[in-house]
């Protein structure tokens, strides 16, 4: 009951300043639009589309934490069950990412009549997407207390989950830092979007660990 309150109440906020249907609809536009307007192919349309994503959850999520440190504090101390509420968290960042990446690559033009390719290509879109919500999560401090350190921490990690694969002298250690920039590489020499399977894995993994440790670090003793 707590958790479908809160859920709810999330879910709201998600969806009330249509930010994120506007972000979502810029990203269907560049979908439909990219490969007869910048001349590119489907491989580095997709590209951009996970780079889309990957922002489009970012900065939704964000804002959804901005509106909840405005609008639900009295809803939480009626509902008073943290993990309640960091499990609504938790879905809203399936739910709409999931919303986002089923709708993206249908729209964009890029579904295929192969199932594996389709299921691959939405999974890793999800995968980026609940990534981008997972970074949000675990500097939303950005809203509280320590609004610096939050800023700083979120540019920190895009910087690293743009670069980490790029940067020759980064390539040893990239394991640690957010993949988005490895399915980005592994797309471009091996144009299968099938082959990114593996790294959306570690993509949606990597944003389950973030998940955890914001978890704890907000848990209060």
């Amino acid at each position: 009951m707590k958790i479908r309150i809160l859920l709810k109440s999330y879910l709201q906020m998600f969806f009330q300043d249509f930010l994120y249907l506007t972000m979502l609809f810029g990203m269907i536009v560049v979908g439909l639009t990219a490969e007869s307007l910048f001349n590119i192919s489907p491989v580095k349309k997709y590209s951009l589309l996970l780079m889309g994503a990957f922002f489009l959850a970012l900065f939704s999520t964000m804002h959804l934490y901005y509106n909840d440190s405005r609008q639900n504090k009295y809803l939480k101390q009626k509902v008073a069950s943290y993990w309640a509420d960091t499990l609504s968290q938790f879905l809203v960042a399936i739910i709409v990412n999931l919303f986002s990446g089923i709708l993206i690559f249908i729209f964009s033009l890029i579904l295929n009549r192969d199932v594996m390719l389709d299921t691959v290509g939405i999974l890793t879109l999800v995968a980026v997407g609940f990534l981008g919500s997972s970074i949000a999560t675990l500097f939303k401090t950005q809203w509280g207390k320590h609004s610096s350190l939050g800023q700083v921490g979120i540019l920190i990690f895009v910087y690293l989950a743009l670069s980490g694969s790029v940067i020759g002298l980064l390539e040893p250690v990239d394991w640690i830092f957010p993949p988005l920039s490895k399915l980005i590489v592994t797309l471009q020499t091996s144009p299968e979007i099938t082959e990114l399977l593996p790294i959306a894995g570690q993509t949606f993994l990597y944003g389950l660990v973030l998940f955890t440790i914001s978890s704890l670090i907000y848990k209060k003793k």
